[in-house]
């Protein structure tokens, strides 16, 4: 219950306190004004952050059970990467056929990126003969490298407006999404979310060995399959909806798995409220901290960084 108040209260901050550089509202002096800025910014922002926290904390949860990896995550992995460049690569199809390119166009060319990503990340380990950190780490140091140099080449070359806001975009940013978009995409976040949720068990007894969990009748075959579609999808969501976000869906799951234990049934809640607050702080910090609005992946990594370098010392020291 503690994690639901906390997340109100992060959810309220984001709407009305305007913190050093933004408009701060008072709920009890109500105006045009405010409601225009409630309605036409923050709220989408709101609900947006929401969906991207929520998906990255689970698709990072879902990477690190299906690969048996704590290291697993969609930036490491190059998953990020690779959607930011199908979704760029969408923004000049559409320039050159004049098509409208809105974010549910940007959700189809990023769940391609995802399903590319995690095909090539597979298919690196089997002709490495090794499916060890190490293996999925080199994966995606090559898939981060080359995607990235090929989205810079889109973004150089580019002659559309459109295109080039997209170096901003890769950068995380909510400005291009709308009231429609969020709550759209918030409810399909929720639906894969939810599935998950209802297979809990099934991936408790994965996670104990496909042995024990065949024996409980299990398909452990069509279980990963879907569990790695449904964590494509919410890292393609989050893409689309926020560019590359480093490090919420690496230490979230840490965090929870740490603190709450590995009951997936037990511990759904806390990674899907410690995600969604997260994210919510990290718009509002964004847009407070700086007279002009700050890159979501410069907070996140400034946050992130430190705290994965603690991680990485107080828990893998003499392990690795």
């Amino acid at each position: 219950m503690k994690q639901f108040t906390v997340l109100l209260i992060a959810s309220l901050l984001s709407l009305y306190i305007g913190g050093f550089y933004a408009t701060s509202i008072s709920p009890l002096n109500f105006d045009s004004f405010s409601l225009t800025i409630l309605t036409e910014f923050r709220i989408p922002k709101l609900i947006t952050a929401l969906t991207v926290g929520i998906s990255l904390a689970i698709a990072g949860h879902l990477f690190q059970i299906l690969l048996n990896n704590p290291l697993a995550e969609p930036g490491l992995l190059g998953v990020s990467g690779v959607i930011s460049l199908f979704v760029i690569a969408g923004a000049s199809i559409s320039a050159i056929l004049s098509i409208k390119y809105d974010v549910f166009f940007m959700l189809c060319f990023a769940l391609f990126g995802a399903l590319f990503a995690i095909g090539f990340i597979f298919k690196f380990a089997k002709h490495m003969g090794s499916f060890s950190n190490a293996t999925l780490i080199l994966a995606g140091i090559t898939l981060t490298t080359i995607t990235s140099a090929i989205a810079s080449w889109f973004i150089f070359y580019s002659t559309n407006d459109h295109l080039r806001s997209y170096s901003l975009w890769l950068l995380g940013s909510f400005e291009h999404v709308s009231l429609l978009h969020a709550i759209s995409l918030l409810t399909i976040a929720v639906a894969v979310s939810y599935y998950v949720h209802r297979r809990a068990n099934d991936i408790n007894l994965m996670m104990l060995g496909d042995d024990n969990a065949l024996l409980y009748g299990v398909n452990i075959k069509k279980l990963r399959q879907t569990l790695l579609l449904s964590g494509a999808l919410l890292c393609a969501i989050a893409v689309s909806l926020g560019g590359i976000i480093a490090f919420l869906g690496l230490l979230i799951p840490h965090a929870v798995r740490r603190r709450h234990g590995n009951n997936n049934k037990h511990i759904f809640k806390f990674i899907v409220t410690y995600g969604a607050t997260t994210m919510i702080l990290i718009e509002w910090l964004s847009r407070t901290i700086s007279i002009h609005q700050l890159p979501l992946s410069l907070i996140s990594a400034a946050i992130g960084g430190p705290v994965f370098m603690y991680v990485l010392i107080n828990n893998y020291k003499n392990k690795i």
